[in-house]
């Protein structure tokens, strides 16, 4: 048993544990706008009324993007392609995790484990009482 084999494999098995109770719901009340901003209305995403909070937003000019909020007052978005090879995250945990090689980052987008060495790629975002605007 290799090193590598063995972190893929307890990887898996933390996917496994963690994916379904801690995924990122999809967004609800978005609105693309022409100039390819995106909107999020917070009353239909109520999981963002607390820190931590996250929604997944998937196929936003062939993106996925998330926002999370980050703190009382802030919100975070980050795009959801690996800054490795550009493959797909999806959350484990309080994580992002890369599907091909396990790279590992936080919910705002800090690289954690290799072998992505970049952060993922954060959007800008204008917040109100009712509404995040994502670009």
């Amino acid at each position: 048993v290799t090193r590598r084999g063995a972190l893929c494999a307890l990887s898996l098995v933390s996917v496994g544990i963690f994916s379904a109770p801690n995924a990122a719901t999809a967004a609800t009340g978005v609105k693309v706008l022409p100039s390819g901003k995106v909107q999020v209305t917070l009353k239909s995403n109520p999981v963002l009324r607390k820190v931590g909070g996250v929604v997944r937003i998937d196929d936003v000019q062939g993106r996925s993007i998330a926002l999370v909020r980050a703190s009382a007052k802030s919100y975070v978005a980050v795009n959801l392609l690996c800054t490795h090879q550009g493959g797909d995250l999806v959350q484990t945990g309080n994580q992002w995790q890369c599907q091909e090689h396990q790279a590992t980052f936080t919910l705002a987008g800090k690289n954690l484990v290799g072998p992505a060495t970049k952060a993922l790629k954060q959007l800008p975002v204008k917040a109100t009482a009712s509404m995040v605007t994502i670009g």
